[in-house]
């Protein structure tokens, strides 16, 4: 079978997006059996996105193999929505290890990394959805 680099850096995207999210689980057990009421707000938000973002990454293979948008376009998306996902991981582990409860509220400057993420996750999946529809 052949593997497309867009393909490629999706499934290591994914794969590595998946594996951060299962360590920072480890913490949480930590936290909670050591008796914290709650698990901090930031260290779930990283847990959980970098698992969302793992399994939307490894998905995203299938698209980019049935886009017509052509090999260029496709590893510009693949990189963009990866390096999207690291910023948003980046950014909600800086959150929780400097203890913001509130990003938006508290004007963090980790939330900058937010705003960096949202361009290129946009620009990512349109450059696929024009793909895709286009292989219809």
């Amino acid at each position: 079978m052949d593997v497309t680099v867009a393909e490629k850096v999706l499934i290591v995207g994914g794969v590595l997006n998946l594996a951060y999210g299962v360590l920072l689980g480890y913490p949480i057990v930590v936290m909670r059996a050591k008796g914290a009421p709650a698990t901090p707000k930031y260290l779930m938000s990283a847990h959980i996105s970098t698992l969302l973002h793992g399994a939307m990454l490894l998905s995203l293979v299938w698209a980019a193999r049935f886009s017509e948008a052509g090999a260029g376009w496709e590893e510009a998306a693949a990189w963009l929505l990866v390096v999207s996902s690291a910023l948003v991981a980046v950014k909600d582990t800086l959150n929780w290890l400097t203890g913001v409860k509130d990003e938006f509220g508290e004007h963090a400057k980790p939330a900058l990394l937010g705003g960096l993420a949202a361009l290129p996750e946009t620009m990512g999946i349109g450059i696929l959805v024009v793909g895709v529809l286009e292989a219809l």
